[in-house]
């Protein structure tokens, strides 16, 4: 056998152990490292926190206008100009405060590291996932997550409530910058494990070429081997298994970013100086004070001075004493300048290199403990020797396994081709290696054993037994089923590859992404996952890496195209990372398919495209608006100067009626834009379904029948009238593809009562009043499997560019809105129903009739004097001529500043009548505001038909006025004004 194959074959197990083992070290040392972040940068979220919040309390406590929004504002401004001068927070991450308003998120203060290259919004959406901790921050929580940021990049944030502000304190890390510092030791580490290994294998290499030439004939050689081989892989072992590494980074000024626990458990004599915003000369000079250095005594200065020298290099290690402990000093220069150190407490180390130079004996009983040991068997294969001691894993008596073979006392089954194999070599007098079987010991634990032997023979060639080595194996075969299992559980696709290309590992996830099973990959080049240019181009990529030509394709994550088996291109994020086993380059890369973020992004895209729509439609019925507000006002007016007989009045009525048909468009191009006045009110869902109804046959086609079947007893529902209507055609459209060849849509109201105990009756609903809408098509139906999934978004059964996955998820938010429930049924071939359960209004029906009364009564009469603001004058001056004739002084204005002139001026005004929108910098409802603020007991009506953001961005503590829909009739106008004037006088 050569030498070379012969070493392969002992020192394999051996460098595959140690990388377990490595590899196990790194993963502890890896948890501790986060957690210590975790724990860092949760007391840097929750002490800005309590600083914000006292200084809030302060400001709220002796602003002398007891104004809560300008006590906010001092506070916001304090917190600003101090993180402008306190740069020790550039380096420990990104810090936020944020405040909630509405449906989004707003990032009030924003300080972030000078690496930081991508910005934050000013908004974020409450229910993006980057908001969710924000969001747990502002209800009160404090504690850290995993999150991704509105970039996509995974990052650790912090938060914690600052409640007398109304906001939270985060701060976040991205994962990144975060483990920088775990890499850095990783590297270390990696470099010590590779200088053992190769100690190891250089002397290994030296004991088995002596054994080999001198024909292994003496056993007090092998076992001297074999110690050497222990003291080095003790080495090695004690280098990984170290775990008491202190981390600290400084930034490109040299101050202390971030250090953990033991970092200051090392340096306890002087840990108060270790303070983020110390630079590391400030702190090793109190470490000096307090004589923490003893080889610095005396030399304070000099010492200091080559200290600093080794700190500046771009990578230094050092040993250094502190107190009576010692340590390995690793550092290493970070790309913006900063300095990652790495603390490592060899002081066992140093007492274990000193035992072993001292006594030999030592030398010899640590390889009595060591995992391998020898023996050797007679001609029958039975156990003359072996030197296995009772360690805490081989717990068994020698003494019961001199005489006996293998098969006597394994704890498996011996009838079975590995045994008779290996006995088949035995008896043929072969070497052989790493045969693996189980013994039961004392304790009824099993292990697993690894034997490797050779033939012995006399100098006339009569075979005399075998001698070998033996190993416990059982950590490590549970350590690469760990690995098994995390490698099939992962959720993100992996792909093992040889220096070549050629896939060694293909694990599930990837099988899902791609659609190859892994037996049919394996052996095959990774190209061909690739499409063109990337699959031609393959081989020429991993030769240009090769040759040191394209070395920055390693470690980074970047967005790719790739291939499935079915031919279908899709994105995908690609991660490559490298690795050297035995001398031979791996590749191991990490794979996210990318087609959900994609479709998600271009539905945000349209998403945005259809809000620009709204606004353009929004401002077109702004301006009808006013016009239909001039046109009824004059023709009411005019009206009410001729007598009914007159032939006039006829077309004055249809004029009337023309008009009332555009306010009624107009409200719908409002709702569709969502910038109308959003009120909840009580309404009978009928009379909504047969103005609704011809809209609906024009929004299918022609080939489909509406069929209406109303309940004459259905009572109100308190509900959103735009966004029913929205829900009716929705399910109107889907109606409309479920029937390609025309059909019919049938909607059914009726009443119904759910009694306690028989609720599971009617889809689980509670008991109760409600009112059930029952839409019904004839078309193709669906199956079971798409019917749970259709109130999903996203999710669509149209073809790729003809659907958006959103029209029924907004009927069931609707539906969830309104405080009902929603099921559906269907038959493939036959059809399918949905079916909604609105809750009946309480004292709705009472409140309604009392509205209808009001609306028909004539209005009362005033003698008060009304400031009317609107920006077009016509529509001014029509509402001073219908509130004259009901008894009213009435002043005009154009502006918000006119009209504050004119309040000035004129104190025996009671009430205000504005319009919400115009121009000049000031709405209606700051024009309410300023107005109450000189005149605290003025009545304020507003107007509008469209209000934009006005009354969403409305602070809470700010009073929301009553409104009156445009256009508005004359009676609507003189009721709104008597109701506004008579509940200020009541409150």
């Amino acid at each position: 056998m050569k030498k070379p194959v012969l070493l392969a074959k002992i020192l394999g197990p051996l460098v595959l152990v140690a990388l377990v083992i490595g590899f196990g070290a790194l993963q502890v040392l890896y948890k501790e490292f986060v957690d210590d972040q975790r724990l860092s940068i949760l007391r840097l979220a929750a002490t800005n926190a309590e600083l914000i919040d006292s200084v809030a309390q302060y400001n709220f406590k002796n602003d002398p206008s007891h104004n809560k929004e300008t006590a906010f504002e001092a506070t916001l401004s304090q917190v600003h100009a101090a993180f402008n001068n306190i740069s020790t927070l550039e380096a420990a991450g990104e810090l936020l405060i944020v405040r909630r308003e509405g449906d989004y998120i707003n990032i009030l203060v924003h300080q972030e590291t000078k690496m930081k290259s991508e910005e934050h919004p000013e908004r974020i959406a409450v229910t993006h996932p980057y908001a969710q901790p924000m969001l747990a921050g502002l209800a009160g929580r404090s504690d850290t997550n995993w999150v991704k940021d509105i970039h996509g990049h995974e990052v650790l944030m912090a938060f914690a409530p600052s409640p007398n502000l109304g906001v939270a304190v985060l701060v976040e890390i991205p994962k990144n910058s975060l483990l920088a510092p775990f890499v850095s030791t990783s590297i270390a580490l990696i470099v010590i494990g590779a200088t053992a290994i190769g100690i190891a294998t250089a002397f290994t290499y030296s004991q088995t070429a002596f054994v080999i030439n001198n024909a292994i004939n003496s056993r007090q050689n092998l076992k001297q081997a074999l110690e050497e081989v222990s003291k080095a892989r003790s080495m090695l072992e004690h280098a990984l298994n170290s775990t008491s590494e202190g981390f600290a980074l400084f930034d490109r000024e040299d101050r202390l970013v971030i250090c953990n626990d033991v970092y200051r458990q090392i340096y306890k004599s002087h840990a108060d100086a270790i303070v983020p915003g110390a630079t590391l000369e400030e702190i090793l000079r109190v470490g000096l004070s307090r004589q923490a250095f003893p080889d610095a005594i005396g030399v304070e200065e000099i010492w200091l001075a080559d200290r600093m020298e080794a700190h500046r290099q771009d990578r230094s290690k050092l040993e250094q004493q502190v107190g009576d402990r010692w340590l390995l000093i690793s550092e290493q220069r970070t790309k913006d300048g900063g300095t990652v150190g790495v603390r490592t407490d060899i002081t066992e180390l140093k007492r274990k290199e000193r035992e072993l130079r001292d006594s030999e004996k030592k030398f010899r009983d640590f390889t009595v403990t060591a995992s391998d040991w020898v023996w050797e068997t007679d001609t029958q294969h039975r156990i003359a020797y072996t030197n296995m001691q009772k360690i805490e894993e081989v717990n068994l008596d020698l003494s019961t396994l001199i005489g006996r073979r293998r098969d006597e006392f394994t704890a498996e089954d011996i009838d079975t081709a590995k045994w008779r194999k290996h006995y088949q070599t035995l008896d043929d007098h072969e070497p052989f290696k790493n045969f693996q079987y189980q013994v039961a010991m004392e304790d009824n634990a099993i292990r697993t054993l690894a034997v490797s032997g050779v033939p012995i023979f006399d100098d006339y060639g009569t075979f005399l037994g075998y001698r070998g080595t033996g190993r416990d194996i059982t950590d490590f075969i549970e350590n690469r089923e760990r690995f098994r299992v995390a490698f099939e559980s992962v959720t993100v696709g992996i792909i093992f590859a040889d220096e070549n290309g050629m896939i060694e590992g293909f694990n599930p996830e990837a099988e899902k992404i791609f659609g190859y099973q892994a037996d049919e990959i394996s052996g095959q080049n990774v190209s061909i996952l690739m499409p063109d240019p990337d699959h031609t181009n393959h081989d020429r990529y991993i030769k240009n890496y090769l040759g040191g030509r394209d070395p920055q394709i390693i470690g980074i994550g970047r967005e790719v195209k790739g291939k499935r088996k079915d031919g279908n291109i899709f994105p995908m994020n690609l991660g490559i990372a490298e690795m050297n086993v035995q001398g031979r380059r791996h590749f191991i890369a990490s794979i996210t398919d990318l087609t959900v973020e994609h479709a998600l992004e271009h539905q945000l895209r349209r998403s945005q495209k259809m809000e620009a729509i709204g606004q353009l439609t929004g401002g077109v019925a702004h301006d009808f608006n006013n016009l239909l507000g001039i046109i009824i006002g004059n023709l009411d007016l005019a009206r009410r100067q001729i007598d009914d007989i007159s032939p006039v009045t006829k077309f004055i009525g249809k004029a009337m009626t023309a008009a009332d048909r555009g306010a009624i468009l107009t409200r719908r191009l409002l709702n569709f834009s969502r910038q109308a006045p959003e009120e909840n009110a009580a309404i009978i869902v009928n009379d909504v379904l047969c103005d609704l109804q011809e809209l609906i046959g024009k929004s299918i086609t022609s080939s489909i029948a509406v069929h209406l079947e109303l309940a004459e007893d259905i009572l109100p529902v308190h509900l959103n009238q735009g966004d029913f209507e929205d829900a009716m055609i929705n399910l109107a459209v889907n109606a409309r593809d479920a029937m390609p060849d025309g059909g019919q849509l049938t909607i059914a109201t009726k009443l119904i009562t759910v009694i306690d105990g028989l609720q599971n009756v009617v889809q689980r609903v509670p008991p109760g009043t409600y009112v059930e809408l029952a839409i019904s098509d004839n078309g193709i139906g669906m199956s079971s499997d798409i019917g749970d999934q259709i109130f999903q978004p996203f999710f669509t059964t149209k073809e790729r560019g003809k659907g958006t996955g959103l029209g029924l998820a907004m009927v069931y938010g609707f539906v969830k809105r309104a405080g009902g429930y929603i099921s559906v049924y269907s038959e493939i071939g036959i059809g399918t129903t949905f079916r909604i359960y609105l809750p009946v209004a309480k004292d709705e029906n009472e409140t309604l009739l009392e509205q209808i009364a009001n609306i028909e009564a004539e209005p009362s009469h005033g003698t008060e004097t009304v400031l009317i603001v609107d920006d077009e004058p016509e529509l001014a001056e029509i509402a001073a001529e219908v509130l004259a004739e009901y008894g009213y002084s009435t002043l005009l204005a154009n502006s918000g500043k006119q009209a504050l002139e004119l309040l000035e001026n004129h104190p025996e005004t009671t009430i205000l009548f504005t319009d919400v929108i115009m121009p000049g910098g000031m709405n209606g409802m700051e024009l309410g505001d300023k107005a109450r603020e000189m005149r605290p007991d003025l009545a304020v009506l507003t107007c509008s038909g469209f209000t934009a953001d006005v009354l969403q961005k409305r602070a809470a503590d700010k009073p929301v006025y009553p409104l009156i829909s445009k256009p508005y009739n004359n009676k609507e106008l003189a009721i709104a004004i008597r109701n506004t004037l008579d509940q200020a006088v009541l409150s």
